[in-house]
C-alpha cells in the first residue's frame, strides 16, 4: 500500500509549511491515472495525522487530470 507512503510525505510536507499553526484542511487534486485509491489515504492520513498539527483536520480531494497527484492547498486555522 504505497499510499501510506504517500500520506506521510503529505503530513510532513503540510506541517513544515504550517509552522507550528494547527491545519484544518487539506486538498488534494489526484488524476484518474495517479494510481491512488482515495479510501486508502483517508483512512491513512488520520493515522498518520494522529499527534500532528494537521490532528483533525479534514482531508478532501478534487478531480485533476492524467496521473496529477499534488497537495492543492491546505487552511490554518485562525490565530488567537
Amino acid at each position: 500500500m504505497h499510499e501510506l507512503g504517500l500520506t506521510r510525505n503529505v503530513v510532513s510536507i503540510v506541517a513544515e509549511h504550517a509552522g507550528g499553526r494547527k491545519v484544518r484542511r487539506v486538498r488534494l487534486a489526484i488524476g484518474p491515472l495517479a494510481c491512488v485509491e482515495r479510501r486508502a489515504l483517508s483512512f491513512c492520513f488520520d493515522l498518520v495525522a494522529e499527534g500532528t498539527v494537521l490532528a483533525g483536520a479534514s482531508l478532501e480531494f478534487l478531480e485533476a487530470e492524467g496521473d496529477t497527484f499534488l497537495i492543492k492547498d491546505y487552511e490554518l486555522e485562525e490565530a488567537a
